[in-house]
């Protein structure tokens, strides 16, 4: 149940605004029931970039999606049709330099970070000889990911290759590369035919290998693309306990989380993906959104991270880095009431539980 504090929260104005709209699609509370992960498998393990680890073996806290490599053709692809170029170009981004990256690590891990899933994949330009190098100089368990991000980053084959030509390159690439998780897999705030077609090839290759997936929703919050998101994954038939549905933090015209709360009785995770920016707003309403599914019972279903890639937040630059989500956003839990025990369980149990599959027989 729900840690209760509520003088405080209201005198920090949490659960300001208007009510929102109830859950939509076909996840209803009178059709659905609540599902609660169990216990770790036996036989399940971690897949880190350089070994497979037992959960039990990964110490600290461990986020389910941050950024630890872009290249130089990401920031091209995600720049604006119309948006003017600098006339002088500007310099490398830090996260382009495995060796400006392994200092941020070292001193995130210091503050109690024991693992980080990469949400990048090849057509973000990320470079996994750097996730390699990063995890050995470092000791931070690295996981890498795969598959496809956006309409606008999709390599040629996306429209030109079948379903299963394309699950069959996935689960080729995932073994080859020693992905541990599918991800970040995005749609537009209108998604197109292709990344349908992506989301239904990703729901395979998830069947095909056992391997966890967390998605990406729009940054300007759609509660619409996480139900249509959800909607293809079950009619796929996929194992929800797999899926979690990303940038849920995002969602500010949902104040009750019903979005949340339809995704979790569908058993799905609740990525709470965006928290702790000091650049961005409305941490407020995410720890408001996350009271409210722990009164509801889904304390089970939250992950947290930051998805971080953000320059200016840097630990060179002055800011919290890596450790984001551990020393900007677990405090506001804490005062808000959040006992010890459900930031625990989000912060290392949900993870291992979600990032833990059984490899699939040879």
């Amino acid at each position: 149940m729900a840690d209760r504090k509520f003088s405080r929260r209201e005198a920090l104005g949490l659960f300001a605004g208007a009510v929102g709209a109830g859950a939509a699609g076909r996840w209803s509370t009178a059709s659905l029931m609540a599902q609660t992960p169990g216990a770790i498998p036996a036989g399940a393990i971690i897949r880190t970039i350089l070994k497979d680890v037992p959960p039990s073996a990964i110490n600290g806290h461990l986020l389910f999606h941050e950024h630890l490599s872009f290249g130089a053709v990401f920031f091209e692809k995600m720049r604006p049709a119309n948006a003017p170029r600098p006339a002088t170009p500007p310099p490398p981004s830090y996260i382009e330099s495995p060796e400006r990256v392994i200092e941020e690590v070292k001193a995130s891990m210091q503050q109690g970070i024991g693992l980080i899933v990469d949400g990048g994949h090849a057509d973000m330009g990320t470079n996994y000889e750097h996730l390699k190098l990063i995890s050995e100089r470092t000791g931070l368990h690295v996981i890498a990911s795969g598959g496809y991000y956006l309409q606008t980053t999709y390599p040629p084959e996306v429209a030109t290759q079948s379903e299963e030509q394309l699950v069959d390159g996935l689960v080729r690439d995932a073994a080859r590369q020693r992905w541990g998780a599918f991800g970040e897999i995005g749609s537009s705030p209108t998604m197109t035919n292709d990344e349908r077609k992506v989301f239904r090839v990703m729901a395979q290759a998830v069947k095909r290998t056992n391997l966890p997936l967390y998605s990406h929703t729009p940054h300007s919050g759609c509660k619409g693309c996480a139900i249509e998101q959800l909607d293809i994954f079950t009619k796929a038939g996929v194992d929800m306990n797999k899926i979690c549905i990303g940038h849920l933090s995002d969602i500010f015209d949902d104040p009750n989380a019903d979005t949340h709360k339809t995704i979790a009785r569908a058993g799905g995770w609740l990525g709470f993906d965006t928290v702790g920016h000091r650049l961005g707003p409305g941490d407020s309403v995410k720890v408001g959104m996350i009271l409210k599914l722990i009164e509801a019972g889904f304390e089970d279903r939250i992950l947290l991270a930051s998805d971080f890639a953000s320059e200016p937040e840097t630990k060179a630059n002055g800011g919290a880095g890596y450790s984001t989500v551990s020393t900007v956003f677990l405090p506001k839990l804490k005062y808000a009431g959040v006992k010890d025990a459900t930031i625990t369980k989000m912060m290392v149990d949900n993870p291992k539980r979600f990032l833990a599959f059984v490899p699939p027989k040879a």
